[in-house]
């Protein structure tokens, strides 16, 4: 009750400042008491227009960025994973297609894993009738976040992951999107010492993935507390290949 007490009250001061404000400027500006009601609405439209305004530039710029990002997008990401399959630990549906829109370019091929739990093994399980070692994968992709209540799987499930990760040797990496909250799964992963990002869906997320499955980088990115950047730098043999085959084109004209 003291709190709601103490918010009226804090409300009831606030306008009588206003109105008070308003008052004092009429007088200054030689208008009348009357006049008030259109002083503010004059003031509040201005406010209006200048925001407006404001958007319409932050909206222009918007599509700049996007279409230019979106230019460079296959400089970055294009034929990088090139005769390489990648596993896709998920069974979101929704994520499934985000990661393979964000590899679309790159040459890879997907194949996607159901990891189980088995209560009976009390063990962690691939759905199906799979073959790891035949599939002659380069990579895991892991957008699964495990069912249960609050933790019961976490700790077993990225036991799992490290001991399939030691068993294969290849880059292991989550992939989420940023839900803005503190307990997110991604937050979880890195803890665990898993690499990853939290911008699934984006060019940020496409870029990060692209460039932990296909270098030895590693780190914690995206925009979530913990994150060591937004997105990691391009890898210098990236840079390096690059510049040798536009050495190469020049030489050849």
């Amino acid at each position: 009750m003291y709190n709601m007490r103490y918010h009226l009250a804090s409300l009831v001061a606030v306008f009588l400042a206003l109105t008070i404000g308003l008052l004092l400027g009429g007088t200054i500006a030689g208008r009348a008491p009357e006049n008030i009601h259109d002083t503010l609405i004059e003031g509040i439209q201005r406010d209006v227009d200048i925001q407006r305004e404001r958007n319409d530039e932050l909206r222009a710029e918007n599509i700049i960025i996007r279409d230019f990002s979106d230019m460079l997008m296959d400089d970055f990401v294009a034929d990088r994973l090139l005769g390489k399959t990648i596993l896709v630990f998920g069974t979101d549906a929704q994520d499934i297609q985000r990661v393979t829109v964000a590899f679309a370019d790159t040459g890879a091929e997907l194949v996607q894993i159901s990891p189980n739990f088995d209560h009976e093994a009390d063990a962690w399980t691939f759905g199906g009738d799979f073959d790891l070692e035949a599939l002659d994968f380069h990579g895991i992709v892991n957008i699964f976040e495990p069912a249960g209540i609050e933790g019961e799987y976490l700790s077993d499930y990225f036991e799992f992951l490290q001991q399939t990760q030691e068993n294969y040797e290849v880059p292991l990496i989550f992939a989420a999107i940023d839900t803005y909250e503190e307990d997110n799964f991604i937050v979880y992963a890195w803890d665990a010492g898993f690499s990853g990002t939290n911008q699934l869906g984006n060019h940020y997320g496409t870029y990060t993935m692209v460039v932990l499955l296909g270098s030895n980088t590693e780190g914690m990115f995206g925009s979530t507390e913990g994150a060591l950047a937004l997105y990691p730098p391009t890898p210098s043999q990236w840079t390096i290949a690059a510049d040798a085959a536009n050495d190469a084109e020049n030489v050849a004209e």
